[in-house]
This record gives structure tokens, sequence and C-alpha cells, in this order.
């Protein structure tokens, strides 16, 4: 049942007046009871029902969607009582056969309303596959119950005694006390409560009380004979005071009630299978032994093989279900997601059996070529067979493809540290082995970070993490194909990343961000053409963006921020270019997120033109890499931009990825050659070979070229020769924010004005 917090005073103490009266109802009731005070145990009886099914009512407002089964559990009380009242009536004034006989039958509609109570409770509760389930679960066991209650009746010889309607009635209502007995054991067991008996439980224990006593009363009922008994009423009011109780106690007291959902695993079918095959065995067994008759063996084996067929429905249909969620469909090994899972596991077997196991994260080498050359089918083929590797190896290594072309092993049952040197050894092999797909032979490598449980931590999301970071020091270093274990000097960078991760969860765009801005400068004049737009974080300004922006996409920060980042940047430049004067443009770096992001499209645009800003002033960063992870909507989105207005550069020419296709395919208006190029400017005479060579090539394409990241007046010398039309970096200045970059930039460039 849900719960709420009080939030009035009022509520507790009119609460509080009328449990006090129900209690005082109760103890006259009990007494006269006792004293045997005929008079007094018929008032205060329907009196004792009637608050006690008030008392649910006044609840019902406080109990949100689950107020429904409440309701209905109130409206068997007082039907309780008004069978109460009618004997009251008939006792001192009417003494009417005809109006016992509608009492008689008033006093047996409680079970259907308690049970339906929480019927619907059940189908509020319970969706789907879980619901179906446990209905068939009930079913099935109702009959086998229905059919043994029929043997009872033959010994106690019962069908002497009963006419066929009678008996037809009295089955009926007995398969459904049953059904309900069973759903009431069946919910108590799915009942996830951490201690002792709670609201809810005293609820159920009531609801499956009564009926346990009803059976016995309509028994007797039917076989003519008169069960009413003072003492037993007395238990059957207290019964529904517990149910009362339970949702009282319910309401003020912050219980949680969550239902163990099924497990459909391996071990599961195999569970079910077995338990089957034995109740088929039994009711063999009793069919030969004469125990059950033909129809009653029937009856029983039709229950018990719908219920195999309908269970193994649900299990095949939620083990495929569960496979689709933990498996990675391209290489069939498990995904990131499973990965707590097999995790967790991995700490019991390890705290049980005193061992310990490695985290191996290996992140490919020389992948992005083969999808930029040969396409994503034949980089899709060369996963797949690192896929099909590692699910050769031994079954304590288990596999997971953690991303694009990232991978996770987790290794088992060590006993020996040296052993985890051996095996990221052997799995250096696995990711060095040339791979062949047809005539094409790929050479490729992995940068393998490894972390120990519980050496480096117990907590198996910092161990991953631990094992990313060993990881990204082998990638950054000078040599990616090999290994490295975590260590103290690597805690650093992690508390770093988890620094940020927490700054990001809850950092709100406009309070906790802030722009910098980095000049661009005219080769021809050296005029302060263009600003680039930086995001930092006020709290720490020293995380540059590379750093916090592929944490910020994994907490779900990236579309506010860039939004954010756009309009903030757009305003800005609107301003400046207005009340300063100035001619400048401002560059934005798109991420692949927001190319696919239609509302972040469509709000660049829009803001564009309620600014009356020309589109040519707004130019749009994108990395190669940016375009390959996103894919052809990418490239549609990006003629739609260029079709705008706005102007296209492409990041990072001449470094690891070069793709001319996309410079046609998608209207950039200029380049911007890779800082690794320009670092080697000065010194490197293949890297001037190369710059020159990238210059005409774009000079005959008609774009313009621009060189970001220079750091000295040799690289800047040399760039302005070579004909480079725009220049960025640390020689010229660092970002800085709008007031000190309006002082250091803007005042300079309207004084050369």
């Amino acid at each position: 049942m849900k719960t709420i917090r009080i939030k009035d005073n009022d509520y507790l103490i009119s609460d509080l007046a009328l449990v006090a009266c129900l209690l005082t109802s109760y103890f006259c009731f009990f007494v006269a009871t006792m004293l045997r005070i005929d008079a007094f145990i018929h008032i205060f009886s329907p009196l004792t029902a009637i608050l006690t099914g008030s008392l649910i009512i006044k609840c019902l407002s406080r109990m949100g969607a689950f107020w429904i089964p409440s309701f209905v559990l109130a409206m068997g009380i007082l039907m309780w009582a008004m069978a109460d009242i009618l004997t009251l009536l008939n006792t001192f004034f009417f003494n009417s056969e005809s109006i016992y006989s509608l009492t008689s039958f008033i006093f047996l509609l409680p079970n259907y309303f308690f049970g339906g109570s929480v019927a619907i409770y059940f189908i509020q509760k319970l969706k789907g596959r879980e619901l179906y389930q446990f209905l068939i679960n009930t079913f099935t066991l109702s009959i086998i119950s229905l059919v043994l209650f029929k043997k009872i009746l033959e010994h106690l010889r019962s069908f002497e005694k009963l006419q066929d309607l009678d008996l037809i009635r009295i089955y009926l209502y007995f398969f459904i006390n049953l059904f309900i007995i069973i759903m009431i054991a069946h919910m108590t067991y799915m009942i996830a409560s951490e201690t002792g008996l709670k609201g809810t439980n005293t609820m159920i224990i009531g609801i499956a009380l009564y009926i346990i006593m009803d059976i016995p009363y309509t028994y007797e009922q039917a076989l003519g004979n008169h069960p009413e008994n003072i003492y037993g009423n007395l238990l059957y009011m207290l019964c529904m005071m517990l149910m009362a109780h339970g949702i009282y106690h319910q309401i003020y007291h912050k219980h949680a009630f969550v239902l163990r959902t099924f497990k459909y695993t391996d071990a599961s079918v195999k569970r079910s299978r077995m338990t089957v095959m034995i109740g088929i065995v039994v009711c063999l067994i009793l069919f030969i032994s004469r125990f059950l008759t033909s129809n009653e063996f029937f009856y029983l084996l039709i229950a018990i093989l719908g219920y195999w067929i309908m269970t193994s429905t649900f299990q095949n249909g939620a083990l495929n279900e569960q496979l689709i969620k933990q498996q990675d469909l391209l290489t069939g090994l498990y995904n990131r997601r499973y990965s707590a899972t097999v995790l967790s596991e991995a700490v019991k077997r390890a705290e049980s059996t005193n061992t310990h196991f490695a985290i191996y994260c290996i992140d490919l080498n020389n992948f992005k070529p083969i999808n930029d050359f040969y396409g994503h089918e034949m980089g899709d083929n060369v996963l797949k067979e690192f896929g099909r590797r590692m699910l050769e190896l031994s079954s304590d290594h288990v596999s997971f493809r953690t991303g694009g072309d990232e991978f996770m092993i987790v290794k088992t049952n060590l006993t020996d540290d040296s052993r985890i040197k051996q095996d990221a050894e052997e799995l250096q092999r696995l990711f060095n082995s040339p791979i062949m797909i047809g005539t094409y032979v790929f050479h490729l490598s992995g940068s393998i970070g490894i972390s120990v449980y519980p050496g480096d931590s117990k907590d198996t999301g910092t161990l991953i993490r631990y094992a990313d970071a060993a990881m990204y020091s082998v990638k950054h270093s000078g040599h990616k194909d090999g290994y490295r274990l975590f260590d103290h000097s690597l805690i650093e960078s992690v508390e770093k990343h988890n620094k940020l991760e927490e700054m990001l969860e809850r950092s709100d765009p406009a309070k906790d961000f802030v722009l910098y801005y980095q000049p661009r400068i005219s080769a021809g004049t050296g005029k302060l053409i263009g600003v680039e737009a930086f995001p930092r974080i006020k709290a720490d300004d020293s995380f540059p963006a590379a750093q916090f922006l592929p944490i910020a996409e994994e907490v779900g920060l990236m579309n506010r921020l860039n939004i954010w980042i756009a309009e903030t940047g757009i305003r800005q430049l609107n301003e400046w270019n207005k009340a300063d004067g100035t001619d400048i443009y401002i560059s934005l770096n798109l991420s692949a997120l927001q190319l696919l992001d239609r509302d972040f499209i469509e709000h660049l645009k829009s803001l564009t033109k309620q600014l009356e800003l020309d589109a040519s002033k707004i130019h749009l960063d994108i990395s190669n890499e940016v375009i390959m992870g996103a894919g052809n909507n990418a490239k549609d989105t990006l003629k739609e931009l260029n079709s705008f207005g706005f102007q296209l550069a492409l990041n990072d020419f001449g470094g690891d990825d070069i793709n001319l296709q996309h410079i046609l395919d998608c209207g950039f208006s200029s380049i911007h050659i890779s800082p690794s190029l320009i670092r080697k400017s000065d010194t490197d005479e293949a890297a001037r070979i190369l710059i020159h060579s990238i210059i005409a090539l774009a000079e005959s394409m008609k774009i313009a070229v621009s060189a970001v990241g220079i750091e000295s007046a040799g690289q800047e010398a040399f760039l302005k020769g070579a004909g480079v039309y725009a220049l960025q970096g640390y020689h010229y200045g660092k970002p800085e924010k709008k007031d000190e970059f309006e002082r250091t930039f803007l005042s300079h460039s309207q004084n050369q004005q």
C-alpha cells in the first residue's frame, strides 16, 4: 500500500479519536459476550463493525491510487455490519425465518469483498507477465486444493447429507475461498519486507484468518446446522479490526511494501519442470492406488499441464527479454548494463571462497580508420570477430562490450596475483593477432587497464573506474598496445573524475557554467574576426571542456548544456556586434548528440531568426569523429544547417581521421588544421609539406583554412606564409571570461579600427 507523510495534526487527532471509540466498542462487545448479555452483544457487534469500516474509509483519501482495494475491503466489513443490524432487528422485533436466511446469505458476502480487495490490489500492483504468472499459479493450486477438499468431504461422508444443488454451491464457494487463501499466501510470500510484521502484513493476516474461520461455518450451514457461535463472532470482529489496523498502520508508518518479482532463470525453468514431473508422477501413483477417480486424475493432470504450458510461455518470453537486455546483439557478449549483476555475483563468490577477481578494461586501437575507409559493415565484422574470440575464453572469463570499440573482461577465481599479468599478456595476443575478413587483413591492438578485487577496492563501480583510468594511461602513453595495473598514482585522475561527476549530476547550466571566449585573428590584417566559445564550470574553471563534456553526456546534462552554450554565445555575439560596432563571428563546437537532436537544431534556427542575426556569423565546428558517430542522419542535418546559412567548419583536419567525402557531402566552408600538425610546423619538414598540401587542396575546393592551436611565433610565421586565413591559439590569448575578453581583445580591436 502507498504510504504518505502526515501533514496535518487534525488528521492525527480525529483518527486517534476514532481508534479510541473502536477499541472501546470492541471492549464492550467482548465483555457482553463473556457475560452473555444478548442485548449488548447485538448492539456492540454492528457498532464495532461500523467503526472498523469507517476507520478504513477515513484513510482512503490518503492512499493514492490504492484507495480502491481498501474501499472494497471496507465494504466487506460494512456488509457484515448490515447483516448484524438485520440480526438485531429480527431478534427483537420480527423473528422471521426469511430475514434469518437473508442475514445468513449476507454474512457470506464479506469473503468475496475481501478476496476482491486482494485481487484488485494485485491487478494494480502487478502488470503483464507478472500478473498472469501470479494468476496461473493461484488457479492451479486452487484446483489441486479443491480436489483434496472433495476427498475430505468423501471421508466425512458429506455427499450423503447434501443435495446436488447444495453440493455445487459448496464446491463453488469453497473454490473461491481456497482461491483467496492461496492468493493471500502467495501475496505473503511475495512481500519483501525486511523485518517482522508490518502494517500491510497485519491486514493480510486478518483476511486470511477470517476466511479460514469461515470455511467450517459454511460447511455446517450447508449441512443445515446453525453454526452461530458468539465467541466465534469475537474472533471474526478481531480479524476485521486487524484489516483496519493494517490500513491505518500503513498510512502513518512509512513501511515499504515491495513485491518480489518472479525470477525467470535457467534454474527456475529446471525447478518448474521438476515440479511438474513430480506432480504428474504423484497423480499417477494416487490414480493407480485408486485414491483418485479417473475424473479427479484428469482434472489434476489438466491443471498441472496447463500450468506448465503457461509458465513455459512466460519463462521463454522473459528469458528472451532478459537476453536482449543483457546481451550485446552484435558480438554476443554481455552489455554494460549487465555488468552490475555479474560483478555483484563475483563479489559474493570471492567472499565465500576467499578468492579475488580482476577487471580488464580494453579499448581498441586503429579501429576508426576501418569504419572510415571500409564502412560500418566491415567495422561490425571486425567487432564480431573480437566477440567470437572472447567467447572462446575459459569459463572463468566473463566478457562484455561496454561501448563502440570498448570491452571489459572479468576474470574470477583468482588465487595468485601472478596469474593477472599472464592473463593480460594472453589478452594482448588476442587483440594484437591480425583479423582476416575475406581478402582483407587488419592489424589492431588493445590498450588494457586492470583493477583487482578486493586489493584495489571493494566497490565494483570504483573498480571499473580504476581499470578505466589504467587503460586510459596506456592509451595516452607511447605504447598503446600495452597493459597496466591500477596503482595509487592514478587515484588523482579517478578522484577528479568522481568530483566532476558529482558536480555535473546536480548542476544547472544557467547557474553553474560560464562561457569563455578565445580570439580568432585574421592572418592578413591581424584584426579580431571571430571568437570560439568554451564552457567552463564556475566552481572550478580548471577543468577543460574536453574533460568534462563526456561526463556531462554520461549524467544526462548535455542537451540542456548544449542549448545554454548556443543561446548564451549567440546572444553575446549579437550584443557585441550591435553595441561595440564590431563585425565578428562566433564558433560553436557541435557534438553528435546535437546533430541528432531536432529540438536543438530548431532552437538554433529560431534564435537566429529572433535576433535577426546573419546566420553566416555563426560558425559550427564539427569533428570528423562526430560525423562518423552520428551517421547519415547527421550528414542530412549538416546539409540543412548549411542551407540555412550557418558556416560549417571541419575540425582537426590532418589528424588521425581524414575523410574528404564529408567536405563534399555536407557543405563545409572551412577546415581547421589539426593542432597535432601545427605543433610540428616549425620543426618538422614532413608536417610542413602536409600542411601545404592541405591548403592547396582546400583552395582548389574553394574552402578556407584556419589554424587552431598556435603556440609560438615560428608557427605563426610559417602558417601566415603558407596561406592560412585565420589564426587561433595561446600565442594570441587563452580563453577568457566575457569581461576580461572585452578589455583585452574588443577594446584593442576598436582601437585598431
